[in-house]
């Protein structure tokens, strides 16, 4: 989910490296380790839908101070992005650099932004991974240093109090048995410790992932960011055929737009200064910004379809909160306001939910 987020694009497709004994092991420890530990409760359909954020660490201002400009009332968690350890020089082995770090984050300031967020009841979450930094989470598992690699995220974890991890691992082509073997390491650890472990999903991601890592997330976040018939249909492929329940899918919805190639990106802020009634489509082009490219996004009106649709299952994810408009124009407004409008009664017909 960062600026080289090219998320619904098909991605290459290598043979997975071949994984030893050891971690098979490790493997069925996790696994094992996780069916004796509860999971953190998911939310009930009577209950509030979950409002996600990610708050990236990359675009120069510290969090603390990012933090100050959000409105966070309404929200429930704050996934930070991205925490990863470094890359290794050479090949990984058990003496290589793990210690995690947040794109270059204090430790003063990322305890200044967890306190904030904690005093409005709001989970920080830490997201590791993320497109093309997934990989330094990848090079760790697929040589058998998952027991490790998690170790120091706890360590991390636990000094910031920070209330769980994001995995958002977005290559296909190293989701196989190490991916999974990673999933069950970080549910053995921190599902004993009431911490959240959830997950950044694709639908072109999940002919890779196995269904045995997808069902071990507290919550999984569906990165959809293009139409409202798209989102119906990622929201659908979980809840029937990948059978996770309906509450435990959260959808992603963009403060951010793309061009038609989806090889450039700009804020929704952005779109909206350089287009001024922007907000009342989904689609504009043919101005001074970018010589004039056209750009898809989602406007209000579609924002406010799709937060319903979301509240028919566990609630809404934003990529990301510093791309949002300032009002009368927010789409952050525009998300609080339907999900907090009283549901219509349900009728007796058996209606589908695009109706």
């Amino acid at each position: 989910m960062t600026s080289i987020l090219l998320r619904t694009r098909e991605q290459r497709n290598s043979r997975l490296r071949n994984i030893g004994a050891a971690v098979l092991l490790v493997a069925s420890a996790g696994l094992a380790a996780r069916a004796q530990q509860p999971r953190q409760p998911a939310p009930a359909s009577s209950a509030a839908p979950l409002l996600v954020g990610y708050l990236p660490a990359y675009k120069g201002a510290g969090l603390a101070n990012s933090v100050k400009s959000l409105d966070l009332t309404r929200m429930t968690h704050l996934d930070l992005a991205f925490g990863n350890p470094p890359k290794c020089r050479g090949g990984c082995t058990a003496q290589s650099d793990m210690n995690f770090s947040l794109n270059g984050e204090s430790d003063a300031d990322l305890d200044a932004l967890v306190a904030t967020a904690h005093a409005a009841g709001v989970k920080v979450v830490l997201s590791i991974g993320g497109g093309g930094g997934d990989q330094l989470i990848i090079q760790f598992y697929n040589v058998g240093l998952t027991a490790p690699l998690v170790a120091s995220l706890d360590k991390f974890v636990r000094a910031h109090q920070l209330d769980g991890v994001d995995v958002d691992i977005e290559d296909p082509s190293a989701m196989g048995a190490p991916y999974t073997t990673l999933v069950s390491a970080l549910t053995a650890t921190f599902r004993p410790e009431k911490k959240l472990v959830t997950a950044a999903v694709a639908k072109y991601l999940q002919d890779s992932m196995p269904d045995a890592a997808l069902h071990q997330f507290d919550f999984i976040t569906v990165m959809n960011y293009s139409s409202y018939a798209s989102a119906l249909t990622s929201l659908q492929f979980y809840a029937q055929d990948k059978k996770v329940p309906k509450n435990e899918i959260v959808l992603g919805v963009p403060f951010f737009a793309s061009n038609n190639g989806d090889s450039k990106e700009e804020e929704y802020s952005t779109i909206l200064a350089a287009y001024p009634n922007a907000w009342q489509v989904d689609m504009v082009g043919g101005g001074s910004l970018d010589d004039g490219q056209a750009f898809h996004y989602v406007g209000e009106a579609t924002m406010a379809r799709e937060t319903q649709l979301a509240r028919q299952y566990g609630g809404i994810m934003i990529w990301e909160m510093l791309g949002d408009a300032a009002a009368p124009h927010s789409l952050l407004s525009v998300i609080k306001a339907g999900l907090d409008k009283p549901l219509p009664p349900k009728s007796n017909c058996p209606c589908s939910e695009s109706e």
